[in-house]
């Protein structure tokens, strides 16, 4: 049997793609920003060289104007945020578009879910019919207070007991009937 292939989210919607490559496009600029904030943090806190000093005098003499490091760094404060909001705002479109896309999946693989489901539950309701008669012959070996001299070593615990209407097994199943996977319940489930 081939397994179902569920398509790549990312192939499936182009808008997920176009969101996710501008919020990929916004971070590696506010990552850049990040640095350049940094870089003018620095260069402010640890204050003008002796050949920076020089080189504003020059300027001062010619009549230029002098290198604003805070007022650069401010800016550069502010840009930073500004992306961080506009990485955040960009995060939500993503997952807006994910779940648009995960929504037309679901869709799509709906029916593929349900002719599994259709063949599935049949065979475990086989299978339990099976354990059932396992764990009756068992009950009755010990209850005649018969040694079970190496048979019933592995048994479909997992299954729960045949006949207990509490398990997780019958809640299950209960399911599928709501679901209309099966008919019926199994009788030793009926109440």
């Amino acid at each position: 049997m081939m397994a179902t292939k569920v398509p790549n989210v990312l192939e499936y919607s182009r808008e997920l793609r176009e969101e996710t490559a501008k919020g990929e496009e916004i971070t590696a600029r506010k990552q850049d920003a990040e640095r350049k904030a940094r870089q003018l943090n620095e260069r402010v806190r640890s204050g003008p060289t002796a050949d920076e000093r020089a080189a504003n005098a020059e300027r001062v003499v010619r009549g230029e104007t002098l290198p604003d490091f805070e007022a650069e760094l401010k800016v550069a404060v502010m840009e930073l945020r500004a992306l961080e909001d506009a990485e955040k705002s960009q995060l939500f479109l993503v997952e807006s578009a994910r779940k648009a896309a995960a929504r037309g999946i679901s869709d799509e693989m709906r029916p593929h879910y349900q002719r599994g489901m259709k063949k599935l539950v049949p065979l475990l309701c086989e299978a339990h019919a099976v354990w059932s008669d396992i764990f009756a012959m068992k009950q009755a070996m010990l209850n005649q207070g018969l040694q079970l001299h190496g048979i019933f070593q592995i048994e479909p615990y997992f299954l729960g007991l045949p006949n207990d209407r509490t398990s997780e097994f019958a809640g299950f199943l209960r399911e599928c009937v709501g679901a209309e996977y099966i008919r019926s319940m199994p009788k030793e489930f009926e109440r």
